[in-house]
């Protein structure tokens, strides 16, 4: 029959519709799955998710739906060699089948650019929050903080519930920072300045370098650790600082 190839393929993209939900989220130690989100930005990240999950799985339905009833309805049949009547020029259904997904990707556009002022800028009550300045090379990270003598490769340490920026540079090619249960990647490019910011609960969480950057990009790991505020003290209290540092 004629419908045989297109039940399979309806039926996988449901199947990736479903891994692609909560319930197959990534909840290991090391988890760096989006629906996890353990600070405001990855918060607001993980609820844009969801609000165009749920546009898109009724598409999915009413399409896959529209496919199964189409591939049984006008299959092909046995003794029966007739075409089903054809269906042309209905200016009404093509107009809508063009405005209504217009409208949803227009709606998905507007909701994503409302939230982009919240990701890129530091909230005004944090404007003095640290600096921890990032550099990419092939192939670790180095996070070197205001006062101290030497970067920390590839472990940041922050304080736990506290706005964090983050200056993030590039020493020979492109990188990309990204932590996803803390916040969206940024590219780290040679001779442009990047910057986010980032807060999280207490608690240790894993990321890596997400633009290719060579042999050993595999190896480009990141481990961010969030520790209460008196801990943070105490450990910064005991690093080598800088000449002149604080």
């Amino acid at each position: 029959m004629r419908f045989k190839g297109v039940l399979p393929l309806v039926l996988v993209a449901f199947g990736m519709a479903l891994i692609a939900s909560p319930a197959f989220a990534d909840d290991s130690s090391q988890s760096q799955s989006i629906l996890d989100p353990a600070g405001p930005q990855a918060q607001h990240i993980s609820d844009l998710w969801f609000i165009i999950l749920i546009p898109a799985l009724i598409v999915l339905v009413f399409v896959g739906g529209a496919i199964i009833y189409a591939a049984f309805r006008f299959r092909a049949r046995e003794g029966v060699d007739a075409l089903p009547k054809q269906i042309g020029g209905n200016n009404a259904l093509e107009f809508t089948w063009t405005l209504v997904p217009a409208l949803i990707l227009l709606s998905i556009f507007l909701v994503s650019a409302t939230q982009l002022p919240f990701l890129r800028h530091t909230p005004s009550e944090a404007a003095d929050a640290m600096h921890i300045k990032v550099l990419g090379s092939q192939w670790i990270w180095n996070f070197s903080y205001p006062g101290l003598k030497h970067p920390y490769p590839a472990t940041m340490i922050i304080p736990a519930d506290e706005v964090v920026n983050l200056d993030i540079d590039s020493k020979d090619v492109i990188h990309s920072f990204s932590v996803p249960r803390l916040a969206g990647r940024l590219d780290a490019i040679p001779g442009k300045h990047n910057f986010m910011w980032i807060q999280a609960s207490p608690g240790t969480y894993y990321g890596q370098c997400t633009e290719f950057c060579g042999k050993a990009h595999a190896t480009m790991t990141i481990t961010v650790k969030a520790i209460p505020r008196d801990q943070f003290d105490r450990w910064y209290s005991q690093q080598p600082r800088a000449q002149g540092g604080a």
